[in-house]
């Protein structure tokens, strides 16, 4: 995956921004030796060998990765890191960026999503301003991306980015600088199952709801779609997904970062959505079996 940087403003970044050249790269799968690899491995790594040693072994390593995630597991930065693919530094890195399936269904996920949301504004622009909005948003990579392909303007699309911590709103407002589309992108912090109070008189066509909800209970997430439902225009869209772990590599995910998902399969994020009212319209799951990513409608009415 190319890519470009540029050198960071703030000492609060763990990294330079980086802006992919195209979204038409080839998604990623695992090799046969990789595959392999990933068998013979896993069970050492979910069972077998010592936590502490693990531990021990992985923060030896000079990964960027691997010392943001033990820092922050699963946060925005780590993800920003996997984004960019650099060259690994020692084999721990190479492991963990290029070997380790979760980190290869990121970088598919993001490139997936994205075109989703390209082509969900497309099919909204006839309808006049085009109102999006990220739920768990962090720096809003994927909103920013599709933004930015489209070439729009501020009169075009407003982009609402909102999340519990504000911690990578400097990092995305940077980004938005970059991609000259500023003036299209709001960060908000806020919890969004409040969202009518915290964006009051705002009405979304599309919302983006990416690398949360695998962190929320069954009773946290009918409240946040709930919450979602009530603010989104009719016939407005929701981009989500759920997560499976066909790899085997939650155990030592627990382990080692204490970074737990809770799994849902396509047809269990589909079963929650219908309970507030919406319409799953589409289902794809990126070639790594890891996300199945939902396209789901809020209905023009109640016979559609």
């Amino acid at each position: 995956m190319a890519h470009t940087t540029a050198t960071p403003e703030s000492d609060t970044d763990s990294a330079a921004i980086w802006l992919p050249q195209d979204l038409q790269q080839p998604l990623e799968t695992m090799t046969r030796g990789q595959r392999i690899g990933n068998w013979l491995i896993n069970p050492y790594k979910n069972y077998l060998i010592p936590a502490g040693w693990l531990k021990r072994l992985l923060q030896s390593s000079q990964s960027e990765l691997l010392a943001e995630t033990f820092r922050r597991p699963g946060g925005w930065r780590a993800m920003e890191i996997l984004y960019r693919k650099d060259a690994p530094v020692d084999l721990l890195d190479r492991q963990a960026i290029l070997d380790n399936p979760i980190s290869r269904a990121s970088r598919n996920r993001l490139q997936t999503v994205t075109q989703i949301l390209i082509d969900l504004i497309q099919a909204c622009q006839s309808d006049g301003p085009v109102i999006l909005m990220g739920v768990g948003a962090g720096p809003g990579r994927h909103v920013q991306t599709a933004i930015s392909r489209l070439q729009l303007t501020a009169d075009e699309v407003h982009a609402h980015l909102i999340d519990l911590d504000d911690d990578a709103f400097e990092y995305g407002q940077q980004l938005a600088e970059q991609l000259e589309i500023a003036d299209c992108i709001s960060f908000l912090q806020g919890d969004a199952r409040e969202i009518q109070t915290v964006l009051q008189d705002v009405k979304p066509n599309i919302v983006k709801l990416i690398g949360l909800i695998e962190y929320l209970n069954d009773q946290q997430l009918h409240e946040l779609l709930t919450s979602l439902h009530t603010i989104m225009v009719p016939g407005g869209n929701l981009v989500t997904h759920g997560i499976l772990d066909p790899w085997h590599g939650a155990p030592s995910l627990k382990r080692i970062f204490n970074l737990q998902h809770i799994r849902r399969s396509g047809d269990d994020v589909r079963r929650m959505l219908e309970t507030v009212g919406f319409r799953v319209i589409d289902q794809v799951t990126e070639p790594m079996g890891i996300y199945p990513i939902v396209t789901a409608v809020k209905p023009a009415s109640e016979s559609d």
